[in-house]
């Protein structure tokens, strides 16, 4: 028996759940196009905005890590 090894990946589902109401999308589709699996217009314009909400994130994060 083997283990899976396959990471799973986890998004920010705050920010998924906002870009699919804004691009009036599914959060399926928000996902996918994140992950790279969808290739339109609108889907590399979401994938560009959730990196750029998600990125402040993760620098208040590593801010903060470095204070304690």
């Amino acid at each position: 028996m083997d283990k899976n090894t396959q990471k799973r990946l986890t998004y920010n589902t705050q920010i998924v759940k906002v870009l699919s109401s804004s691009f009036q999308v599914s959060e399926y589709f928000v996902r996918e196009s994140i992950k790279g699996n969808k290739s339109s217009f609108t889907a590399d314009k979401i994938k560009k905005k959730y990196n750029e909400l998600n990125n402040p994130t993760l620098e208040k994060l590593e801010e903060y890590k470095k204070g304690k």
